[in-house]
């Protein structure tokens, strides 16, 4: 025989566990209309070496100065691109 499975909650009950499970942190949205998405491009190894030193002068991602860079050059960056979303260690 097999087991029956628990009934999914419905959104709104979803919303109001987790709101129970942990008050104190926002409501997380994501936004659907300008999704990430994965990008691959190849630089020579001095051009990689340069980025890397600059992202590393200034304590951000590379991601970071190129889309710095780009916004500089007129191309529209969406807002979220320009902040350093990269996850620091933790000292000690």
């Amino acid at each position: 025989m097999k087991a029956r499975l628990k009934s999914r909650p419905t959104p709104d009950e979803a919303v109001r566990i987790a709101t129970q499970a942990a008050p104190e942190l926002p409501p997380t949205r994501l936004p659907t209309e300008d999704k990430q998405v994965p990008f691959s491009t190849r630089f020579r190894t001095s051009t990689l070496a340069a980025l890397d030193a600059k992202a590393r002068a200034e304590g951000i991602s590379m991601k970071l100065v190129l889309c710095r860079a780009l916004a500089g050059a007129g191309i529209h960056v969406a807002p979220a691109d320009l902040e350093d979303g990269t996850p620091r260690r933790r000292l000690g």
